[in-house]
């Protein structure tokens, strides 16, 4: 199955290739020790990257040839090229499959998308059913993003598009969204509050049709306060650093990749109206947080 799709370039009638997710090709297990010395030996490290929460070791991106690697010693890796948007999976022998699929997508994929002209930016994300018009929360972890996210796509005409990553590009005027797989991995509170202790892992579906960024809320939650939600817009440049603060990125080691980042930042926070959403952190507000953004991106 190819990673494209022909749709209709606006007004020109001409189709244009986009691509919806990246293919994944699985090679057989390997003995990761022994690709990550020949790595060291013949490749140029790029960066490394520290462990994520679920992760033990730390991982080293390589470029050789044509070809980039991102390689974990004794786990395996991925390699990739710029100019598609597909990968081959190198799992160590004794790795679990499940396990190593969940890296590739969590922590990987998001920093890969920027070789291939995508930008990943940490927020969650909920779209209104009618239109394909999705908002974005965006926050410091324990901030509420993901909570809040969950919470308006179970209210009816929303729908959940994403946890943690969510995958831009520019369209011109317009800011499309793309597939990247996501769990909505509920803290124990969140799902005990929605009814969801059983299931604190709830896949979320990419939803059909072409998706656009309608509005960026830039969260700041109060563990005190009065406990009114308050919205506010928020200058452009305010928002581009808030943003940019929030950016995957492969490598800061590649001149052209981190000024299309800037550039497609900078677009974003010329085009997408940011707020302010401030709140008290309590479950207890959660009905009056979800009635109030509902209410104002549904304006």
């Amino acid at each position: 199955m190819s990673p494209f799709v022909e749709v209709s370039s606006g007004g020109t009638g001409r189709p244009m290739a986009l691509w919806t997710e990246p293919i994944i090709h699985w090679h057989p297990g390997v003995d990761a020790a022994s690709q990550h010395r020949e790595l060291v030996a013949a490749g140029q490290l790029l960066t490394t990257w520290q462990p994520a929460p679920f992760e033990e070791s730390p991982t080293d991106c390589f470029r050789l040839g044509d070809a980039y690697w991102i390689w974990q010693p004794g786990v395996g890796g991925i390699r990739f090229f710029a100019d598609t948007p597909q990968c081959t999976a190198y799992p160590a022998h004794d790795v679990d499959s499940d396990w190593f699929a969940n890296l590739i997508t969590r922590s990987w994929l998001p920093a890969v998308y920027l070789v291939w002209g995508r930008q990943v930016l940490h927020a969650s994300a909920a779209m209104r059913t009618s239109d394909g018009r999705a908002v974005a929360f965006v926050g410091p972890s324990g901030a509420g993003k993901s909570t809040i996210a969950y919470g308006l796509s179970r209210r009816p005409g929303w729908t959940h598009v994403s946890d943690d990553t969510l995958a831009f590009s520019v369209a011109g005027p317009a800011i499309a969204l793309h597939p990247l797989r996501n769990d909505a991995r509920l803290r124990s509170a969140t799902a005990e509050y929605f009814g969801r202790s059983a299931h604190p892992v709830d896949p979320i579906e990419w939803p059909d049709g072409a998706l656009t960024l309608s509005a960026v809320y830039l969260l700041e939650s109060e563990a005190d306060g009065s406990g009114a939600v308050t919205i506010a817009t928020v200058k452009a440049a305010d928002a581009y650093t808030r943003l940019l603060e929030q950016a995957h990125a492969f490598t800061l080691e590649i001149p052209s990749h981190n000024q299309r980042l800037m550039r497609d930042y900078l677009a974003l926070a010329a085009a997408i109206p940011a707020f302010r959403l401030t709140y008290r952190r309590s479950f207890d507000a959660m009905e009056e947080i979800l009635e109030a953004v509902d209410r104002h991106a549904s304006s």
